[in-house]
């Protein structure tokens, strides 16, 4: 008899390979899956985190422009220097009554003028 007419493998040993085969396919699928679905979420994630930092530039440019224009017009326009003092400062001219809101009492009440009387007390 010839060596070729012989099985040289056991049919369920071939069985045991498939299925060996088949698990050890399934176990490497699942790890690949897994870890694209980790590399997904860090994705996501970090397309979030340059969103959020998109925003807050955007934020920080517009005070940075806001901020500029406030700085040329006060190079330029004295009147409107004098009104940001009288506003902010509470400066007042000679004979004039400036009346501050308190916001806790939500009533209005003239300010006192000082001894100078150029600007009244916050």
């Amino acid at each position: 008899m010839d060596s070729f007419d012989q099985p040289t493998t056991n049919p369920q040993t071939e069985k045991l390979f498939v299925w060996a085969s088949i698990l050890l396919f399934i176990g490497v699928l699942s790890f690949v899956y897994s870890t694209y679905q980790s590399e997904e979420d860090r994705l996501k994630a970090l397309q979030g985190n340059e969103e959020q930092k998109q925003k807050t530039y955007s934020t920080i440019e517009r005070q940075r422009e806001q901020t500029q224009r406030y700085i040329e017009r006060y190079d330029r326009d004295p009147e409107f220097v004098r009104d940001q003092a009288r506003e902010r400062l509470g400066v007042a001219t000679e004979g004039e009554i400036v009346i501050r809101l308190d916001p806790n009492s939500g009533l209005a009440a003239p300010a006192q003028p000082n001894s100078t009387g150029k600007s009244a007390p916050k």
